[in-house]
């Protein structure tokens, strides 16, 4: 019964639709045949129209389109022209009355008919798009296919134009063979992509792989979170909180990350920190001179047991400086912790140190590491001191000292006065020193005779006091292992010059540089020693990346301080990078041999089978089915019996998939109940999969992603709050762009500028590649902006602001921009702003040598304002460039439009270009011609003046409802993939409304039409 009501009522509407349009027709027909027949019949059909061939009927649902031109240029008056009889005030109202209620019968009979169905294939643009979002790779072979064409509203996207023939079949075969070809196919990180192409493989280029790729990861995810070169370490800091979570009874502190936070600390440095000061494992003298001192700081105070005192500060920064002592801060990996590496016992080291004024002393330390004197014996040559700017070897000035001192000596004894400040005892005891001191030039510990006289040979430990005379402001020393040495292959020994205390020579000196002989064990132990310092502490950014990369190797942990573990790290980054590490070491964990068992061998095939599964589902826009998973299976299967290895069948399949139709074409195969016999055309809603590749396709012109897809997994796209939500993530991202030079581009006309060539070079030699693509970056960044930000689609027209970088802004006459990077800039005191305004368009709508107020009078009219002009006859004359004068581009219009047959198309055409004549050929503001001569850039539509940019924009917002419809149809045509149907008047309505509201942004056409019945539904 519900059947039979619904189609008694259809058809009762178009019994009445039926008879009320003969009854009117007969009127109406009546005042066409009058003022119409005569142009616009079977043998004079003027702009292609023939009004003739409908009088028994007209037709108006298969007719529509052209019945709604008959009642535009009706309605405007364009028809009839001006030299014919003018309709009376009664024909055109009554003319126009039926045609609104016959056209809007129509346009409601099928409201919102989603419209016929057209397997569309994916256009050359969405093919590439696709293609670069599935690989990660932008490949661009869609430049070898054939190109697409137009239809329908003017896009490429327009099913009935997508042909596929067999020549384009071939190239997809053999785009698919080379993006195949880069692929890498393994059992944990599955087909992944790479921008060189990747080719057969043997074992160990497998192996490489698996092994770089988690190198680089580990490099690449924790290098945004390690301390960079020249950075404070905050050494004491890590130290204290580690000092308050010892003492947590007295400090009460809660927790080390609770400490990090409190301090601003790294949670995963301070737990390392903590690891590392209390590692009994990890054996290393060098590490000890941190944690023995740390170790050894006092408690808390108990009266004040929340206070650090300040001994405990005072500690904390001394080892702080011990820390630094290692490394040079100002550049990193200049420090004795880089250079220890290469220390050998056959080259001469330096020792230098600065003397502060009036220090009178200053110490040379021979150190023996603490590990016994064994072999530790130095030869120090060149000590040199200097004073006043001028370098003096110390020996000699000491023997200087001692004659000058010894005179002065006796004199003061003979009664002399002595100098000021100078006492008899005090210079004794400097002269003791200066003779201690040079007694100890040329003497050999070892007995040998055969130490030059200028050395000096000192046995570890030592500390030998240095007089210095007044004045000195360095002393400086080279010392060399002894090799002569009988114990030489036991040595491992330090020195240094220091003023004031000196250190510990029984000990390590924190910062010197330790002298061995070469290959010997107490060089490998040392360094080895010296390593696990090196471990905890690198001394360079590149090197603290070493030691994460390392977690390959060791399990995910390891002893560094300034470091992640692979749970620090993981901790620290989103859910994809975890599920990344994971899918590698599993690559490891199958091709680090090439002798799998075969229970292996079973499931690295298993594992490759689901990924190309997978793969398919997301190439496919949708999940694979059963029937098709086991396609892909024994596709996979047949290439490994036939000899192929695994990555290479795994590329068949890889090849297969971008070939199948399910890739090419956009296609809709949800099932759908066939429709009683009989009975109307009906439509069908289409699911969540194919509702996410229409708004992708729509918006990205590519596949859905990952979150798109998961909202189409769960059925939760098909509610309205989910795809508002989705629209506006969509919009918000950068594959927005796509939106912006494809709708825009195509709507508007400045597509494909990036290669237009059609500009006079010899007449513009400026035009350059380089000013070419500014141009169409400005556009395509304006119109991305417009979209992304969810501007007002008006803006398009009455924006004050362009985006320009340095070089552009400069062509332009905008002052005030630096740098390659386009920003927005507010430009309305040159004359421009939005769409009209930019050098892109104003180029396409010019001639290659001048400007063209008719190209761009019918662009505005076309494109824009969507009011165009029949073609031109076919006897039209040409414009005649060349008179016996020079004359402006409109005195030539002027006399061209002088005949009857231009002047009722030019009418309309050149008053919009005239208004644009400001800009030149190349989009250049300027006041006069070329030749000089002034520009006239007054215009006038009917009875509407105007002038120049600002005036024509004026007029445009005035028209912004044309505008607007324009918009509304030509996003729709876009969004749908076919020509705009009476069925979608009402929608179309909706949207312009949406368009013209004040605060109406781009987003909310965009929802008028994904929530539209058109868009959530496919017609059977």
């Amino acid at each position: 019964m519900p059947n039979f009501t619904l189609r008694s009522t259809i058809l009762l509407l178009a019994a009445v639709s039926s008879a009320h349009a003969v009854t009117d027709w007969n009127a109406a027909r009546q005042v066409l045949s009058e003022s119409c027949y005569d142009c616009h019949n079977t043998k004079k059909t003027k702009g292609g129209v023939d009004l003739k061939r409908l009088d028994a009927n007209p037709n108006l649902e298969k007719e529509y389109a052209m019945w709604e031109k008959v009642r535009e240029v009706i309605d405007s008056g364009s028809m009839p022209p001006e030299d014919e009889t003018q309709l009376t005030k009664e024909e055109k109202h009554d003319i126009l009355e039926w045609m609104d209620k016959e056209l809007e019968i129509v346009a409601t009979r099928n409201a919102g008919d989603p419209g016929p169905v057209t397997l569309r294939r994916l256009t050359n643009a969405e093919y590439d798009y696709t293609i670069r979002d599935l690989t990660g790779v932008d490949f661009k072979f869609a430049s070898e296919f054939l190109p697409d064409g137009g239809g329908g509203e003017g896009f490429s996207n327009i099913g009935d134009v997508l042909f596929t023939n067999p020549t384009q079949l071939e190239k997809y075969l053999t785009a698919a063979r080379k993006i195949a070809d880069h692929a890498t196919i393994l059992p944990g990180t599955g087909v992944e992509f790479q921008e060189q192409r990747v080719g057969m493989r043997g074992y160990d280029q497998v192996k490489g792989q698996a092994q770089q790729g988690l190198y680089v990861w580990y490099q690449k995810m924790s290098g945004p979170y390690l301390p960079k070169d020249g950075e404070d370490f905050r050494e004491a800091e890590y130290m204290l909180a580690c000092w308050k979570w010892k003492h947590k009874d007295l400090t009460g502190a809660q927790s080390l990350d609770q400490l990090a936070k409190d301090t601003n600390l790294s949670p995963a440095f301070l737990a390392n920190w903590w690891r590392m000061l209390h590692n009994e494992k990890i054996k290393s003298r060098f590490l000890d001179l941190t944690r023995t001192a740390w170790h050894n700081l006092p408690g808390p105070d108990a009266a004040k047991p929340k206070e650090v005192p300040a001994a405990v500060l005072a500690g904390a920064k001394a080892i702080q400086v011990e820390r630094r002592s290692w490394n040079n801060p100002l550049k990193a990996g200049s420090g004795v912790q880089r250079r220890q590496q290469d220390s050998d016992g056959l080259r001469s080291y330096p020792a230098k140190v600065a003397v502060d004024k009036g220090v009178r002393e200053a110490h040379l330390v021979v150190g023996d590491l603490g590990d016994g004197a064994g072999g530790d014996l130095v030869q120090l040559s060149n000590l040199n001191v200097r004073r006043q700017g001028k370098t003096i070897n110390y020996q000699r000035l000491l023997k200087v000292e001692s004659e000058a001192g010894k005179k002065l000596l006796s004199e003061i004894e003979g009664g002399k006065p002595a100098p000021k400040g100078v006492t008899v005892e005090g210079l004794k005891k400097y002269l003791q020193s200066v003779d201690k001191t040079l007694a100890l030039y040329g003497k050999d510990p070892l007995g040998k005779g055969d130490v030059a006289p200028e050395v000096l040979c000192v046995q570890a430990p030592a500390v030998i006091s240095l007089p210095l005379p007044e004045g000195v402001n360095e002393v400086n020393v080279a010392g060399k292992l002894d090799m002569r040495s009988p114990e030489v292959d036991k040595a491992t020994v330090q020195w240094t010059l220091v003023t004031g205390t000196p250190p510990n020579p029984s000990a390590i000196i924190p910062g010197v540089l330790t002298v061995w002989k070469r290959q010997t064990e107490a060089a490998r132990s040392t360094m080895s020693d010296f390593g696990r310092m090196k471990t905890a502490f690198p001394d360079m950014f590149e090197r603290r990346l070493e030691e994460v990369a390392r977690n390959f190797y060791n399990n995910g942990t390891g002893p560094g301080v300034y470091y992640f573990t692979d749970e620090q790290l993981l901790a620290l980054l989103p859910e994809v990078e975890k599920k990344r590490l994971k899918g590698m070491r599993t690559d490891w964990d199958y091709v680090w041999t090439d002798k799998l068992p075969k229970e292996k061998q079973a499931e690295y095939d298993k594992l490759l089978r689901q990924h190309l599964k997978t793969f398919a589902s997301i190439a496919w826009r949708r999940p694979a089915d059963d029937a098709e998973k086991q396609q892909i299976e024994a596709l996979y299967n047949d290439g490994v019996t036939k000899g192929l290895d695994r990555e290479s069948a795994a590329r068949e399949v890889v090849a297969r998939v971008l070939v199948s139709p399910h890739f090419l074409f956009k296609t809709e195969l949800s099932p759908v109940a066939a429709p009683e016999p009989e009975s109307p055309a009906t439509d069908h809603p289409v699911s969540a999969w194919e509702l996410a590749s229409r708004m992708s396709y729509f918006l990205w012109s590519s596949k859905p992603d990952e979150q798109l897809r998961k909202v189409a997994s769960d059925g939760s796209l098909l509610k309205p709050e989910v795809r508002e939500a989705q629209v506006r993530r969509m919009l918000r991202s950068p594959k927005a762009q796509a939106m912006a030079k494809e709708f825009m581009g195509q709507w508007l006309e400045f597509s494909g500028f990036e290669k237009h060539s059609a500009v006079d070079g010899k007449k513009f030699p400026e035009f350059t590649p380089e000013l070419r693509e500014d141009l169409y970056e400005e556009t395509l960044t304006f119109f991305a902006h417009l979209i992304r930000e969810d501007r007002p689609v008006r803006e398009i027209i009455n924006a004050d602001y362009t985006f320009l970088n340095e070089r552009l802004a400069k062509f332009y006459g905008v002052p005030g921009v630096t740098g390659e990077q386009f920003k927005q800039v507010s430009v309305t005191a040159q004359n421009r702003g939005g769409l009209l305004g930019m050098g892109s368009v104003l180029i396409k709508t010019s001639r290659s040598h001048r400007t063209s107020p008719v190209l761009r009078g019918n662009w505005l009219l076309q494109s824009v304002l969507g009011t165009p002009v029949p073609p031109p006859p076919a006897d039209v004359p040409e414009l005649k460039e060349h008179g016996p004068t020079p004359a402006t581009v409109r005195e030539m219009l002027e006399q061209h439009r002088a005949s009857k047959a231009c002047s009722s198309c030019h009418d309309r055409i050149d008053p919009l270009g005239f208004a644009l004549e400001n800009f030149d050929a190349l989009g250049r503001f300027r006041d006069k011609d070329e030749a000089g001569l002034p520009l006239d850039t007054s215009a006038q539509v009917k009875s509407t003046k105007f002038t120049g940019f600002a005036g024509l924009r004026e007029y445009l917002a005035s028209h912004e409802s044309q505008f607007s419809s324009q918009f509304a149809r030509k996003l729709l045509g876009y969004a749908l993939g076919r020509s705009v149907q009476p069925s979608d008047k009402q929608l179309l309505k909706a949207i312009t409304a949406k368009t013209m509201a004040s605060d109406s942004h781009f987003s909310a056409a965009v929802l008028e039409i994904v929530n539209s019945r058109q868009f959530l539904n496919r017609r059977y």
